[in-house]
Parts: structure tokens; sequence; C-alpha cells
């Protein structure tokens, strides 16, 4: 009869001790510090050196306004002549618009510079 109870303890602790293996990993993560991760920031891309000191009014083009003006002016273009000279892929990322309305933009501006 003892050793029916001794088999038996020992079966106990032995799935006790099979249960604690294989949570090892669990066990491991839990005992971790829970300090989350830092956040990544992204800057803005700085505007180059070459700003005009005297910008143009760009809103004076269909389309622009005082927030896309805004928008260019601290990407650097601050001009009709900076503008005409800017790619439509580098307008478009500026102010987040499509290529086509940023190609009217470009296209009003040498129109202005023309002019």
């Amino acid at each position: 009869m003892q050793l029916g109870k001794t088999a038996r303890v020992l079966g106990i602790i032995g799935g006790i001790g099979a249960v604690a293996w294989a949570m090892r990993d669990r066990f491991v993560t839990l005992a971790l510090s829970r300090e989350p991760e830092h956040p990544t920031f992204t800057l803005p891309p700085e505007p180059p050196d070459s700003v005009a000191t005297d910008p143009d009014d760009l809103t004076a083009i269909g389309g622009i306004g005082p927030v896309f003006a805004r928008r260019l002016m601290e990407a650097g273009i601050a001009t009709y002549e900076n503008l005409a000279g800017a790619s439509a892929a580098h307008v478009a990322e500026i102010v987040n618009i499509t290529e086509a309305r940023a190609g009217k933009w470009i296209d009003d501006a040498a129109d202005l510079v023309k002019a």
C-alpha cells in the first residue's frame, strides 16, 4: 500500500515538472521587463538652404490654399520658379496630393514665371 502512495506522489511531482518544463518559455517572458519599446519618430525633410528670401504668393495658383502654400514653403518651394522646376512626384509627396494635380500646379507656376 505504501508503494502505491509513493508512486502516486512521484507521478504528481513528475507531472508538475513536465508542465513546468513545457511552459518554461512562458515563465521566462513573465520575468522579463514589461517596459514598452520607445516609439520611433520620423522627422520632416529639412528645407534646402536655397529658400527664397522674397517668396511669391503661391495661393495665386488655383488649388493652392494657405495650408498647401505653407507646406510647400517648409519644403523649400517658395517661388513660382521653385515650383515650376520641381517634379510632380516631389510636390505630390510634400502636400499629399495626386501627381496629376501637382503637375497642373507646376504648369500654372511655369506660366506665371513666363509672364
